[in-house]
């Protein structure tokens, strides 16, 4: 991919272990693990993406195939490190690199992680934040922060140690945490207390939420399932308004929201950040069109949507996303700026001077 003509150098939603640098470490991952590589003419990127096609499989089986390539502190580093520089060659100014760390707790963080989880879950976040900054290192202009993943799976309790090993990192670096993964078994009323002590201690804070809705043995169906996708995303935007703290808060997708009016005054009037990921909507058949995301809508009305890859190892990547959107919409150069702005205002970092043609607007 080359530099992103279409502008947007500030991503927030960018799943490390589903992200197109990942696809650049593969062999030495399997490697590195000892797994045998593919017979020869069997192209190893294109049989490991193979693995999450299907919009129907467990979420976290799929991504277990580049997870569980990463469960030593030497991989997760390089995983990371790669992750910043590649992203910076892209021409990528600010990035959130997204990661779980509890789907890194099965190689040599095993027996720590069942007698210290907490322990176990830093040294993890540890060698993230130590992978960024080598990443950084050789790509200063580039500015990138570890944004920790949280699998909704988890109960409140283990989720809360995550957001414990988050305090005991290094807090410039670690700069919020994310609910994600399978949204059907595990809606967000589920980690309202997890919410309510990030809240407490000052981590800024992403929900997944108005993603998808799946059903067994039956396709998605936007509007069979909007009444459920607006009631997550009531759910979410109902606990951020009720918060004291002043930490920055986010909506992951959020498709459903341009379809209640109460709902957008809400992500506008309380600057709510929405980290909308087209491509990977419409991949997954969650929406029947691009139309139905109502993005110009959205930027009329101040939200502060922006426009990120998801997992563009096996998704498309940031222009062919903005191209593929800018073909229905045909964004004009305000709007545009509006999708750059929203970015720049709702990260979560803030080490680095942003672009002089951004810096007005915040």
């Amino acid at each position: 991919m080359p530099a992103p003509y279409c502008g947007m150098d500030c991503l927030l939603h960018d799943h490390a272990d589903g992200a197109f640098p990942v696809g650049a470490k593969l062999e030495w991952l399997y490697i590195k693990n000892g797994k045998p590589l593919p017979r020869p003419g069997i192209n190893l990127r294109n049989m490991v993406r193979a693995k999450f096609t299907d919009p129907n499989g467990d979420i976290v089986e799929a991504f277990s195939h580049t997870t569980g390539l990463m469960q030593s502190e030497e991989t997760i580093f390089e995983v990371a490190k790669n992750h910043v520089i590649i992203r910076a060659r892209q021409g990528i100014r600010y990035d959130e690199v997204m990661l779980a760390p509890q789907y890194h707790l099965f190689g040599e963080f095993q027996k720590e992680a069942k007698n210290n989880p907490v322990k176990a879950l830093t040294r993890v976040i540890n060698a993230v934040v130590m992978g960024i900054k080598a990443g950084e290192e050789a790509s200063p202009k580039i500015e990138a922060n570890f944004l920790v993943g949280i699998g909704r799976e988890l109960s409140p309790r283990k989720a809360i140690q995550v957001l414990k090993a988050i305090e005991k990192s290094d807090r410039n670096h670690v700069v919020g945490a994310n609910i994600v993964c399978d949204k059907n078994k595990f809606p967000p009323e589920r980690h309202r207390a997890t919410f309510e002590y990030a809240d407490t201690a000052e981590i800024n804070f992403e929900f997944h939420a108005s993603e998808w809705i799946r059903r067994p043995k039956q396709n998605p169906d936007f509007q069979r399932d909007l009444p459920m996708l607006l009631k997550d995303l009531r759910f979410v935007l109902e606990l951020y308004k009720k918060s004291r703290s002043k930490t920055k808060k986010r909506v992951g997708h959020g498709i459903a929201l341009p379809y209640d009016t109460d709902l957008m005054r809400i992500a506008s009037d309380y600057g709510i950040g929405i980290t909308g990921c087209p491509g990977s909507n419409l991949q997954g058949k969650n929406i029947p069109d691009l139309e139905s995301l109502k993005i110009k809508t959205m930027l009329l009305l101040g939200i502060l949507w922006s426009m990120n890859p998801d997992d563009d190892f096996f998704q498309l990547d940031i222009n062919e996303i903005f191209q593929m959107c800018n073909d229905v919409y045909r964004f004009t150069l305000e709007e545009k700026q509006l999708m750059r702005i929203s970015a720049w205002k709702t990260r979560f970092g803030n080490r680095k001077p942003v672009p002089s043609d951004i810096y007005p607007f915040l």
